[in-house]
């Protein structure tokens, strides 16, 4: 295959550079028997900004919890709340909206939670929506699926 060149114009390309203001996942829990578990995704600000964090289309009789970290550490300071605790305010499949301040650019972790005590089932699934005031989300990645919540409970809010 001397001398052939490779097709890529059917490929597909993602830019994990460009900052944006708005990225969209969907995504679903299959937690263990009496685990409260989560979802990880990782990403950067290039600057301090808001961010908006919409989760909807919660199914499963799943109660949802959030929490969004600097840094990779799952079990300090919710930004949300300013506890180290989830924020969790509404019943089963009920989504959750709320702006939070980014203090300053670098790495942020946001954890889509289901709370095992106040959910109907052990599965679910979600679709969430994330938008910066300004543009300056880079990189959205899921980095851990299902695995057990670290923070040190729940509140509201």
């Amino acid at each position: 295959m001397s001398g052939a060149a490779l097709d890529l114009s059917f490929s597909t390309y993602i830019d994990l550079s460009t900052p944006k203001s708005d990225e969209t996942e969907s995504g679903s829990w299959h937690c263990a028997l009496s685990v409260d578990c989560q979802n990880v995704y990782s990403l950067n600000f290039n600057q301090a900004d808001t961010v908006t964090i919409s989760v909807s289309s919660v199914t499963g009789d799943s109660a949802l919890r959030l929490a969004v970290y600097s840094g990779s550490t799952l079990n300090g300071t919710n930004l949300i709340n300013g506890l180290t605790t989830d924020r969790e305010c509404n019943a089963y499949n009920i989504g959750d909206t709320v702006a939070v301040s980014i203090p300053s650019a670098g790495p942020y972790s946001i954890t889509i939670g289901r709370d095992w005590d106040n959910s109907a089932d052990a599965f679910g699934t979600y679709s969430l929506n994330l938008s910066s005031t300004l543009v300056s989300m880079v990189g959205l990645i899921k980095t851990s699926s299902n695995t057990a919540t670290q923070s040190s409970g729940y509140s509201c809010p």
